[in-house]
């Protein structure tokens, strides 16, 4: 005879494979170059926050597979962190410029011939990140909501 599974558990197990991926990815790219703090950082500074979230994506992916405890409430840490690092970034519009035109370096002309201005880039990047933290707290909420899913049967 089959258990009957928790509500959420489809959710969570596929967050926690996104989770992982994300955490792997976070890895790759632990060399690039991020916008923190008002300034443009990389190095010891940029591997730092990388391994950061590294480790929180992978904590989530263990956590919500595994429905501890702890992934309940590291879903809520990672969001605030999450939240307050998307924050920063917003508000450190000369950073960001910076970094924007880093990244499009050599494309300018091609991106003039489509419309596109660095200050079209800015408002792009600072909607995403408005929309993502939306998104962060939607999960939150959900979480909040399927909290049962982390009470092991009998608790």
């Amino acid at each position: 005879m089959a258990s009957e599974r928790k509500k959420g558990h489809f959710t969570f197990r596929t967050c926690a494979v996104l989770f992982m991926a994300s955490a792997a990815l976070e890895l790759l790219s632990i060399t690039s170059e991020v916008p923190l703090f008002g300034v443009i950082r990389g190095g010891i500074s940029a591997g730092i926050y990388h391994a950061v979230y590294t480790a929180l994506f992978l904590g989530l992916g263990i956590g919500l597979w595994s429905a501890a405890k702890w992934g309940y409430t590291l879903v809520f840490v990672t969001t605030a962190i999450y939240t307050l690092d998307k924050v920063q970034l917003v508000l450190s519009q000369e950073a960001l410029k910076d970094f924007v035109k880093v990244q499009v370096a050599g494309l300018e002309s091609q991106l003039q011939m489509q419309g596109i201005t660095v200050g079209l880039i800015l408002q792009a990047i600072v909607l995403m990140a408005v929309v993502v933290i939306l998104c962060w707290w939607g999960f939150a909420l959900y979480t909040y909501w399927r909290r049962d899913y982390f009470r092991k049967n009998g608790s």
